[in-house]
């Protein structure tokens, strides 16, 4: 049996998707928020044996409808400012555990025994690849952020309705994350902050004598083609 408050919940996304979609002058779109609006008009007044049936074809029509937000019309979407985002975060994988390039032969490497030189480029590789993930990250966070508070309302009503939340939900939690870390102990926060500036600091030593040899190789290089 549906919960109370989930049936409110369905009927709450109904409204908004009815607001939502009557927003714009597309034809379409606005006989479909008449038709959810009517639905959920009749699953209110209905009474007796009527009622489960009308709320019933009712929940169904908004999760359905909701289901296919995607293909509202642009400028109609729920989600249309995430687009470009979800398009980008879509290739990647900045929450999965672990090195994003080569990880299990880059966590074998980060212990294994090797010769100074060799374990300079193995900790330049580590280097990049945990550079690469944190500014991705980062930048992702940033180009997100303004368009995830905004369209947080309706991830949370989709999850109270039970309806499927989709990549949407993901990124939200993502790009909003930070501001849940607030709630941790400071020198927690702290704590993570001075390990990943740490980690660059290596990093950018790394990549500076990286390129130093580079520029010597290219000055040697040069001087021979003389």
């Amino acid at each position: 049996m549906v919960s109370l408050t989930r049936s409110l919940a369905v009927l709450e996304l109904g409204s908004q998707l009815v607001s939502q979609l009557n927003a714009g002058d597309d034809l379409l779109a606005s006989w479909m928020s008449h038709y959810v609006a009517e639905l959920i008009e009749a699953a209110k007044e209905a009474s007796g044996g009527s009622r489960a049936a009308a709320q019933e074809a009712c929940a169904k029509a908004i999760l359905d409808l909701w289901e296919y937000r995607a293909t509202f019309p642009d400028r109609l979407r729920p989600f249309k400012e995430l687009d470009p985002v979800l398009k980008v975060l879509a290739s990647l994988d900045v929450k999965r555990p672990g090195y994003r390039y080569h990880q299990a032969a880059l966590h074998e490497a980060a212990t294994a025994q090797a010769d100074e030189d060799t374990k300079r480029w193995l900790d330049l590789a580590i280097g990049i690849d945990f550079a690469a993930r944190l500014f991705i990250a980062t930048a992702l966070r940033s180009a997100a952020e303004r368009a995830a508070s905004t369209t947080a309302p309706w991830v949370e009503l989709a999850a109270q309705a039970g309806a499927e939340e989709g990549a949407e939900r993901a990124l939200v939690d993502f790009v909003l994350s930070e501001e849940g870390e607030g709630d941790e102990a400071p020198d927690t926060g702290a704590a993570q902050l001075r390990e990943q500036l740490a980690k660059l600091e290596s990093f950018t030593k790394l990549a500076g004598a990286f390129a130093s040899d580079i520029r010597k190789e290219l000055d040697a290089r040069e001087a021979d083609s003389k």
